[in-house]
């Protein structure tokens, strides 16, 4: 018999096709999971502490669970996809957050900025911190698809440094606020974050309470529920959901402002320029791509 206050379980599934990670992540904490890992291929070639992922269509998950799942479990496993396999494995306990932590260290975000977490020093080099603890929400700006956003949004800011003080900013799905705090930092004069997921909402807010951010709202409002325009919308989410959210983002965004999209994968981008792109009124100002990612960044049009 296991001692429950000595060993977890950790399940183990093999070469998960990356648009799945999100529905098992998902899934695993519906069914009372501690924490969801990954392995992820990083290179480094310099000091710079730039690391960038190596792009892979299958990866490794971990999930851990301090009891055996039950049935329910793997079943729902089989709904989302009947090609899974994975093993189980009761082993001793030991922090794996910490672990992780160990792994986590700062790294050049884009431009001067940069993200530090939280129980590491800020490098003699980093001009400007963002400081951020996770915890379970998604975003620690190692993703693609956050690099692209940051991209976007440090250029926006740099070709209008005369503006962006005056302008909104709604990033959609804000995670742990990183992009948010990264407009704010970059000069945008007022910026709000809106989650669907409380847990991430709460993450969100202690990081710009960390960063002493107070200005950037953490909003409980839904997107369907928001009535005013911002000058620019970020949305860092999955390409199927931003087909699915077309309207409502298209709607909040201001005539002639900007609307910066990333989370397409290559392999779907025709189906996205044809679903999203040519059914609503922008025009592309600029295209780039990261590993297996695609980015817009787009204008809309004026009536």
């Amino acid at each position: 018999m296991s001692d429950a206050a000595s060993t977890y379980f950790r399940v183990r599934l093999r070469q998960v096709p990356d648009h799945l990670e999100d529905l098992i992540t998902t899934h695993s904490f519906e069914h009372s999971a501690l924490g969801v890992s990954e392995a992820l291929a990083y290179v480094q070639p310099d000091l710079t502490y730039d690391p960038r992922l190596v792009p892979v269509k299958n990866r490794d998950l971990d999930v851990f669970f301090e009891k055996s799942p039950g049935r329910a479990f793997f079943d729902g496993l089989k709904a989302i996809d009947s090609r899974l396999n994975w093993e189980i494995n009761e082993e001793e306990t030991k922090d794996w957050l910490a672990e992780w932590k160990k792994g986590f260290k700062p790294f050049r975000l884009v431009g001067p900025y940069w993200i530090v977490p939280s129980w590491e020093e800020v490098p003699a080099e980093c001009l400007k911190p963002l400081r951020i603890d996770p915890g379970m929400a998604f975003g620690t700006g190692t993703h693609a698809t956050t690099q692209m956003m940051a991209f976007f949004i440090h250029k926006l800011a740099e070709k209008n440094p005369k503006d962006v003080a005056d302008w909104g900013l709604l990033d959609v799905g804000t995670g742990t606020a990183v992009l948010a705090m990264l407009a704010h930092k970059a000069g945008f004069g007022l910026v709000t974050g809106i989650e669907i997921d409380p847990e991430a909402r709460r993450t969100a807010r202690q990081n710009v309470e960390l960063n002493g951010l107070s200005d950037i709202e953490i909003s409980d409002e839904m997107l369907e529920e928001i009535r005013v325009t911002y000058d620019v919308v970020v949305a860092n989410i999955i390409d199927g959901v931003l087909i699915q959210l077309q309207k409502d983002l298209m709607r909040v965004t201001r005539h002639g402002g900007q609307l910066l999209l990333t989370g397409i994968l290559k392999e779907r981008d025709d189906e996205f320029f044809r679903d999203f792109i040519e059914k609503q009124p922008v025009k592309v100002i600029r295209r780039i791509e990261k590993d297996e990612w695609v980015g817009y960044w787009l204008e809309k049009n004026q009536p």
